[in-house]
């Protein structure tokens, strides 16, 4: 049984005087999150369909009278941390839970200087699964954020405070959009937000009853670093390299430079998103190409194009034509998804839902063995709907049940995904979700 938030709070006040000998000042819940649809959209300046759920990272800290950080966290999983403010700190290794702690110190400095923030105390608890595509580490961040601005006696309002954190988690090398943070701050509880970019706006849809939103775990983790993280970025380079060449292929006819592929949309808001992926079909090999390759079929520099298109690598190949399907299709997605939601028609909501996982399969190419089978364990099991969710290359999936068959998914579920493996054994890979609001600050 997961504890009580009542339960929860009191562990973590005493674990804290614990730790530190003191009683915490302040104490912080940041929300995970599921995305219902709109994958890899956010980092493309395009609209997502997230909510946040009913599982949260809290955070209980307090101030010291010097610069130092002490981090804790009651999973053993997470050794402790120790470092100095500064607005350009020494990061821990890649992929280290205490990078995201110090990226909202860099993303803080650089808003209101390093003197303005204090050191302090921080100890940490939660139930996001850590690598599990449910943003744990985007709410660790968030929640580093919160605290360390109640710290400083100091506030910056959620929708640049958002738009704050993103930025400052591209510091520890994931090169993500705004997805997470905002949901993670702007989320209301029984609703999905609809978030568009470029500028960042959030608007709450209501979830209706009559279904349930299953998240199941895939058994592999997708954690933000190593291969996943490189897998990710690749993804980003894709995009930012496709603009390079739509801007070539699109010529007089392009008022204006794109900053990324949402522009197209918002140029061209009456043009099929199938005709921008056809002009790349026909300009490159059905094949991933290299940055030489694409420079010399579209007549442009490969030192211009690879200088124009942040992160892509010279000695890489790059797939650009499905990528770009993917994207726009999957924005159109979004609209429809949330007319669907709002008005309670599930049918349709998981027809794009599945339409939504395709595409992240086969034109993303996200998806993974494990997800695939889980994905097809779940639709024989009675989900109306199945998807990847977050980034995808293992992580979790999000299941639309109908509520009345809920009970009889949870046991069919388990029977023909997780009964046969030892990876599952002594782990909560199952869960029911619950639209919830964001974070919150407490000071105690």
């Amino acid at each position: 049984m997961r504890p009580s938030p009542a339960a929860r709070r009191a562990t973590l006040l005493a674990a804290f005087a614990a730790e530190f000998g003191r009683a915490p000042s302040v104490l912080v819940q940041a929300p995970g999150r599921v995305n219902l649809i709109g994958e890899h959209t956010d980092y493309n300046g395009l609209p997502v369909l997230p909510l946040a759920i009913d599982r949260q990272v809290w955070m209980a800290a307090a101030p010291r009278d010097d610069a130092t950080v002490r981090l804790a966290n009651l999973s053993s999983r997470f050794a402790p941390r120790t470092y100095a403010l500064s607005a350009t700190p020494e990061p821990f290794a890649a992929g280290d839970w205490g990078n995201y702690h110090q990226a909202a110190v860099v993303g803080l400095a650089g808003a209101l200087g390093v003197g303005g923030l204090r050191g302090g105390d921080f100890l940490v608890d939660g139930d996001v699964p850590p690598g599990s595509g449910l943003s744990s580490s985007s709410a660790l961040l968030v929640a580093s954020a919160l605290a360390l601005l109640a710290l400083a006696e100091r506030r910056i309002e959620p929708l640049a405070l958002a738009e704050l954190a993103a930025a400052a988690e591209r510091w520890v090398g994931t090169q993500s959009g705004g997805m997470d943070q905002a949901v993670c701050l702007l989320a209301r509880a029984g609703h999905a937000l609809r978030i568009d970019f470029d500028p960042l706006s959030a608007h709450p849809v209501p979830v209706p009853p009559g279904a349930a939103l299953v998240v199941c775990h895939s058994l592999v983790e997708a954690e933000k670093s190593g291969a996943a993280r490189d897998a990710y970025n690749q993804r980003v380079a894709e995009c930012r390299l496709a603009c390079r060449v739509l801007e070539r292929l699109l010529g007089a006819n392009l008022p204006r430079r794109l900053a990324n592929l949402g522009d197209l949309a918002r140029l061209y808001p009456d043009r099929a998103a199938a005709d921008f992926a056809a002009l790349l079909d026909n300009a490159l090999p059905p094949r991933p190409v290299t940055i030489d390759e694409i420079a010399r079929r579209v007549g442009i520099s490969q030192f211009q194009l690879a200088a124009n298109a942040s992160g892509a690598a010279a000695d890489a190949t790059y797939t650009l034509a499905p990528r770009v399907r993917h994207v726009l299709s999957e924005a159109e997605r979004v609209g429809q998804a949330e007319a669907a939601l709002a008005a309670g028609d599930w049918a349709r909501l998981a027809a794009l839902m599945d339409a939504s996982h395709a595409s992240c399969r086969d034109d993303y190419e996200v998806s993974s063995p494990a997800l695939e089978e889980l994905v097809a364990a779940a639709r024989e099991s009675g989900a109306l709907a199945a998807r990847l969710t977050g980034a995808g290359f293992g992580g979790c999936t999000i299941n639309l049940v109908a509520a009345p068959d809920l009970a009889l998914f949870l046991t069919r579920i388990h029977r023909a995904f997780y009964q046969q493996r030892p990876a599952a054994r002594g782990r909560e890979h199952v869960f029911v979700v619950t639209p919830s609001p964001g974070a919150g600050v407490e000071i105690v």
